[in-house]
């Protein structure tokens, strides 16, 4: 199972329809694992391969599945990130 802050975990608990951006970080090959990801409802935004991870568009319910899957370290939200 996944690493999932529990702050994360609760919200997406409450809301399991709302709309969500993730990053998770995977064990392998994102490209691997492509159409479990899409079979589950998400798109797939961008895949890196330096840190084995996948940007992903989809349902609060399908990333707290997506959690439960042996191939994937952590899932984080996807935030903007701003230079200084």
């Amino acid at each position: 199972m996944a690493t999932l802050p529990s702050e994360l975990k609760t919200k997406w608990q409450r809301d399991p329809d709302t709309l969500v951006r993730l990053i998770a970080r995977l064990k392998d090959d994102p490209t691997a694992h492509l159409d479990q990801v899409k079979s589950k409802g998400f798109t797939v935004r961008h895949t890196y391969s330096l840190m084995a991870a996948m940007a992903l568009e989809g349902k609060a319910s399908a990333a707290l599945a997506l959690a439960k899957e042996s191939w994937v370290l952590s899932i984080e939200e996807d935030k903007p990130v701003r230079a200084m």
